[in-house]
């Protein structure tokens, strides 16, 4: 009974392991960040704006590999901005982070004049 019960249990978690994807990405500072199906949920239910945008798990992974600007956040993790292209007016996705963790969340913004007064820059692109 004890093995039947353990067997099911095993087996109910494959396949959610399987269901979630995980990215690993190299931020500007080399470490690993990971972004995984459950933040991504996160960002369309909470901020629908994204969900405009198309593969929205590789803009947010463009945004922390190869972003314009990476601020320092209020709580220990980076914040990595970039610009959209795909956009006809400025439009910035940015995306809160720890190094050697994870994505926390990610947003759309029209104007980062307020991050760059109110945050201290770590890292811009040359």
């Amino acid at each position: 009974m004890t093995f039947g019960v353990c067997f099911f249990f095993i087996n109910s978690l494959i396949p959610k392991l399987q269901r979630e994807n995980l990215r690993s990405i190299k931020s500007v500072f080399g470490n690993d960040v990971i972004l995984d199906d459950t933040v991504i949920k996160h960002v369309l239910k909470r901020h629908p704006e994204i969900g405009k945008l198309q593969n929205i798990d590789e803009k947010i992974s463009l945004a922390i590999a190869d972003p314009d600007f990476v601020f320092e956040g209020r709580y220990g993790e980076n914040i990595a901005v970039r610009k959209i292209e795909e956009t006809v007016k400025d439009t910035w996705i940015v995306a809160p982070y720890t190094e050697n963790g994870k994505v926390k969340t990610t947003f759309i913004v029209s104007n980062i004049e307020k991050i760059i007064r109110r945050r201290a820059m770590l890292w811009k692109r040359k």
